[in-house]
């Protein structure tokens, strides 16, 4: 089996196979047959089979991510191969579907992120992708305001909002050099970051955060 014939037939089992059983079992003996490891797929190869199911619009299923894509991409990854690295950022939910039954944590997408730029810092498509994961957690740690500020699932601690207020301070030089216009994101999170930090250390004259915000600050607008 070559490259070529096994795409194929990963394509005729997405395409004309139509009950979910049925296509499981066929997934299941196609990477069970010991023909495909013998191709030797390069990263080159996984990269172009990505590309080529991408744009067919067919689905990229965890069978073909865990026996095929994994493996060999991440291996890449750890010969600084900026390309692998690229492609597994293309995947990050299965990433985390995969390590979600694996257990294996080895790379996130922020950790993807910091080995790519730090192999390739001026690369676009990498900084343009740490813009977006940045700015999407950013948004995310203020969306319980004025509860307060999170960080992870939890409301940040003293440590981490001082954490916080260096992540902005990156994300701004960041969009400098995208020349990307997100100025009221980061008047936000520097305004909210310090002020919730603040309120961490007198938090007892106060009911909430919003009753400290009211007291205390002028809040943006």
């Amino acid at each position: 089996m070559d490259k070529e014939r096994f795409l194929q037939t990963y394509i005729d089992i997405e395409t004309k196979t139509f009950i979910k059983a049925d296509k499981n079992k066929k997934l299941d003996n196609l990477f069970k047959d010991k023909e495909i490891y013998k191709i030797k797929l390069t990263s080159t190869d996984i990269l172009e089979i990505i590309d080529c199911l991408t744009i067919k619009d067919i689905r990229i299923r965890q069978p073909l991510f865990k026996h095929l894509i994994y493996p060999i991409l991440s291996d890449q990854v750890e010969q600084n191969n900026v390309n692998a690295i690229k492609g597994l950022l293309k995947l990050d939910q299965h990433l985390v579907s995969y390590q979600g039954y694996t257990k294996d944590n080895t790379y996130s997408s922020w950790t993807l992120l910091e080995k790519g730029l730090s192999i390739s810092p001026d690369d676009r498509e990498l900084l343009e992708l740490s813009e977006k994961a940045t700015r999407d957690y950013l948004n995310y740690t203020l969306h319980e305001l004025p509860t307060g500020v999170l960080y992870g699932a939890n409301g940040a601690t003293f440590e981490e909002c001082e954490e916080l207020i260096q992540e902005v301070e990156k994300y701004e030089i960041l969009c400098d050099k995208l020349q990307r216009n997100e100025s009221e994101l980061i008047q936000e999170c520097k305004f909210y970051y310090p002020a919730y930090k603040t309120y961490l250390s007198v938090y007892k004259n106060y009911k909430n955060f919003d009753d400290y915000l009211d007291k205390e600050c002028d809040r943006p607008k």
